[in-house]
């Protein structure tokens, strides 16, 4: 958990030069009531976010084993994305004949997750800066920049 909580507060450090955030943190802010998994997604200096699946590709060419895809529990992805009740709504109304192309589109081809990073019983110091440095060279780089 101290390699958790030392993640937890570099990767919450982490700035674009303009002064916004660099990856939005799910969860609790600290170790308390949480586990080791941390699951954030990347933003570009304009607020605009990466999707998941970039961020993966990414770190995964580096050798870092970062994971993406959907929150588990439904409902929780469009309330961390934003998306409105209009756009919910419009996304859901057909949901037995929706395509997940037909989805995308409904949501402005928003993300539907989030990259998760795993820490565990064999991952060291050198691991998490590692991971730590990977997503600093995300900084000042255009959401579509990001996994390319």
């Amino acid at each position: 958990m101290c390699l958790t909580g030392w993640l937890l507060d570099a990767l919450s450090a982490l700035r674009h030069s303009n002064g916004t955030p660099v990856v939005r943190i799910y969860g609790p802010a600290g170790t308390d009531r949480r586990g080791a998994t941390i699951a954030m997604n990347f933003f570009d200096p304009s607020s605009v976010l990466t999707d998941s699946v970039r961020a993966e590709r990414r770190a995964n060419r580096a050798g870092i084993s970062l994971r993406s895809g959907c929150h588990c529990n439904p409902g929780v992805r469009e309330v961390a994305l934003g998306y409105s009740t209009e756009q919910m709504t419009a996304a859901f109304k057909d949901k037995d004949r929706l395509r997940y192309q037909d989805f995308l589109h409904l949501i402005d081809g928003k993300t539907t997750g989030a990259a998760r990073a795993s820490l565990g019983l064999v991952t060291t110091f050198t691991d998490v800066y590692r991971f730590w440095q990977f997503a600093a060279g995300s900084r000042d780089l255009p959401a579509d920049a990001v996994g390319a």
